[in-house]
């Protein structure tokens, strides 16, 4: 259970140090983005092959997400939502022009 919980906060830590999302760290890794929540919040059993990609995508050896002690501060969250597309920030640009 112990170790669930520093793979659970390492895995998170290095991956916003990284500044990927759950999403796009999942698309990487090839797993699903829900699976990737589950094992930030240590409800996921992840195998060791498992870990071993995630390793190799977030470029750390294995061995990282078991530290029990990590020196680095607590990196910055990632924004919430989605980007805004190009078009729709030009749209409410001519919009705002026009009154």
């Amino acid at each position: 259970m112990e170790s669930r919980r520093f793979i659970a906060r390492n895995l998170k830590e290095i991956r916003l140090t990284r500044r990927l999302s759950q999403e796009a760290l999942a698309l990487k890794a090839d797993i699903d983005r829900t699976y990737v929540s589950g094992l930030e919040r240590s409800i996921r059993n992840p195998s060791v092959d498992l870990l071993d990609k995630l390793a190799v995508v977030l470029s750390v050896k294995t061995i990282e997400f078991f530290k029990e002690n990590t020196a680095n501060p607590a990196a910055l969250p990632l924004p919430r939502g989605r980007r805004k597309k190009q078009h729709e920030n030009q749209q409410r640009k001519s919009l705002k022009k026009r009154v």
